[in-house]
């Protein structure tokens, strides 16, 4: 771990250094000046894709008239800015976009919601416009299934809050999952299904096996299940160095677990209901195995350092965002156990032929692991200064042709790679929207020792997106993902990273 950490850490921390001289090389007066930024957000058409701009000047009856102090101004000097073209798209002031939220989902049902999000941009004229992707954006999600799952979320987001160098992020989010996946944890957890002394390489086909009802009415459609509800309160605060490629970042989770083991309810299986017998996540309880059957507050507080040269934060097409978290839990501050998490992770943004086409390749690799009295509910999980909760290995935003908390350890390792392809883009009634094919490929391992990462198993897959670009900030996503042991359908809002 220590070696992993250090490499990638000597790499990150060159990344500033390295912005800062190219930015310099960029303004050498025997050469033509290089371009700033390559086209913010994909809805740039792609032959006008080169027609970028000098770093504009600050002037300063501008930034007193909006309230810039000369630090601010400093930091914003340093920072990449939108092209011309899409600084001429981006919308001022205030405005509304969201979607209903529907999905379906052989474990949950049918889900339906919405999200509305609320983006306050200011005026072009503004110092910050061009240099952030907004000034704040709020939004409220509802969000639930035929088969009871619920997400709901208030989130509010402020770069340079009160024109100052801090941001803040921060949500209140209400969770409840009364059929959350359980498949172990542990190296154990990358091996094929097993159950009454069978091996099962399909997930279809071993799922099949636990949903029939015997003849007293019971069933073990519940074995890999359990129930929990999760209300908890989110508060990040950052600040900016070097125009804000370097942001350390604090901040404090309280949260609480609420766990139900399914054993003896009643639950859907093949042809009705069937009473559930002994769950896996009771068994391995009853073994010794589980940390936080019971559940129980899970308070944590966070120290973390990113180091971003992203051209355009929701659709990067060029730059490099390094992150490294640690997460503290504590019985001390209210907590029910004692641990901590690390996590690494690097994300790359390249544009090839970025004066021919839009088109992106995107890479993400990641790291982490937990030490102390991990909970096995906190255990399916990434560090992130960007997201309130990162999945671990398996769904939506990691291995996506897994189900979510497939493979699960102390020591979990993960790469994906994306080909982000803007097609071309149009406009109804005032929003512009720009269609993106992208194409993917995820790998990951989880495994129980930092040296086991030599031996360990690893498992894949791939698939195909299609990305909407809606007013440049917003992303809808739509995923289907395959692997040899299943396949998966997303619907949902923005780029996986």
């Amino acid at each position: 771990m220590r070696k992993i950490l250090m490499s990638l850490l000597v790499l990150a921390l060159a990344a500033p250094a390295a912005f800062a001289q190219k930015k310099k090389a960029a303004k050498a007066p025997a050469k033509k000046a290089a371009p700033v930024a390559a086209p913010a957000a994909p809805a740039a058409a792609a032959p006008a894709a080169a027609e970028n701009s000098e770093q504009p000047e600050i002037d300063e009856a501008t930034a007193k008239k909006y309230d810039v102090s000369a630090e601010l101004v400093e930091s914003l000097k340093r920072k990449r800015v939108l092209n011309d073209k899409d600084f001429a798209k981006k919308k001022e002031g205030g405005f509304f976009t969201g979607l209903p939220l529907l999905n379906s989902d052989p474990n949950t049902g049918f889900g339906y919601g919405a999200r509305v999000f609320f983006f306050q941009n200011g005026q072009k004229e503004d110092p910050l416009f061009r240099r952030t992707p907004y000034r704040h954006q709020v939004y409220a999600q509802f969000f639930q299934t035929t088969y009871g799952y619920q997400y709901h979320e208030l989130n509010w987001d402020s770069p340079y809050i009160m024109n100052s160098l801090f941001r803040v992020r921060s949500a209140l989010v209400f969770e409840k999952n009364i059929w959350a996946n359980y498949f172990g944890t542990g190296a154990r957890t990358m091996n094929a299904f097993q159950f009454n002394n069978l091996t099962y390489d399909k997930y279809a086909e071993y799922n099949d096996e636990l949903r029939k009802v015997d003849a007293s009415g019971n069933t073990n459609s519940a074995f890999n299940r359990y129930s929990y509800e999760r209300p908890a309160a989110v508060a990040f605060f950052e600040r900016d160095f070097f125009g804000g490629i370097v942001r350390p970042q604090f901040g404090v989770h309280i949260g609480k677990y609420n766990i139900r083991d399914l054993q003896g309810s009643k639950v859907q299986a093949t042809g009705g209901e069937g009473t559930s017998n002994a769950t896996l996540l009771g068994v391995e309880n009853q073994q010794g195995l589980v940390r936080g059957y019971d559940g129980g507050w899970h308070n944590l507080g966070r120290a973390a350092i990113a180091i971003d040269t992203r051209d355009y934060e929701p659709d990067p097409n060029k730059g490099q965002l390094f992150e490294f978290i640690s997460e503290f839990s504590n019985k001390a501050y209210g907590s029910q156990f004692n641990f901590a998490r690390y996590t690494i992770s690097e994300k790359v943004y390249y544009s090839p032929f970025e004066k021919y086409v839009d088109l992106v390749l995107a890479g993400r690799v990641a790291y982490t692991q937990a030490v102390g009295d991990m909970p096995f509910y906190a255990l399916d999980q990434f560090g992130s200064t960007e997201r309130i909760y990162q999945g671990g290995l398996g769904g939506l935003r990691s291995l996506r042709g897994y189900k979510a908390s497939r493979f699960m350890a102390t020591n979990m390792a993960l790469a994906n790679f994306e080909v982000r392809w803007t097609t071309f883009d149009f406009e109804v009634a005032g929003q512009r929207f720009a269609p993106i094919l992208v194409p993917f490929f995820d790998i990951g391992s989880a495994f129980d020792k930092p040296g086991d990462i030599k031996t360990s198993v690893w498992r894949y897959s791939y698939g195909m997106g299609l990305r909407i670009a809606w007013n440049q900030a917003t992303i809808v996503m739509v995923d289907y993902a395959m692997s040899k042991e299943d396949s998966n359908m997303f619907i949902n809002f923005s780029h996986i990273f």
